[in-house]
């Protein structure tokens, strides 16, 4: 009788162990998915933005963040939902700094950006405070503030 309890026990605590894993893991891919993902939406940005900027041309780059929003945006929400509930509020606010909504709704960025001293600089660090949130230590499986 002992024997069968233990063996019961064992078989619960082995599926519990075992949901709990491939639950954890799953919590983790999609993080990593959905990080890529953001951080593809955001690569064409960062790659005319980080050009010396004696080659660029202000209004070119602008009208691309623009066109890229809705790409940017659908990324975001993505990757928001992988984020543990403890950090979405900084996520929101960190894409908040990057993008800020009126009611007009058009040419959001070229008036928060544009016609500043190094406004570049300005896009570049808010872009990465974005994409710091797809930092993790992906070896740290027993990482609490994950999730």
């Amino acid at each position: 009788m002992i024997t069968a309890i233990i063996g019961v026990v064992g078989t619960l605590a082995g599926g519990f162990l075992g949901f709990w894993g491939a639950v954890k893991a799953a919590r983790f891919q999609h993080f990593f998915a959905s990080g890529a993902n953001l951080k593809h939406a955001f690569l064409e940005v960062l790659v005319l933005l980080r050009q010396p900027k004696e080659t660029f041309i202000d209004l070119y780059v602008i009208e691309i963040m623009e066109k890229s929003f809705f790409k940017h945006e659908m990324a975001v929400v993505e990757f928001r939902y992988s984020l543990p509930v403890s950090k979405r509020n900084n996520f929101d606010n960190a894409w908040r700094n990057y993008y800020e909504s009126d009611c007009e709704g058009e040419d959001i960025l070229t008036k928060k950006y544009f016609g500043r001293p190094n406004w570049q600089d300005e896009v570049l660090s808010n872009i990465e405070a974005i994409l710091k949130f797809t930092e993790c230590d992906a070896f740290s499986i027993w990482n609490k503030k994950m999730f």
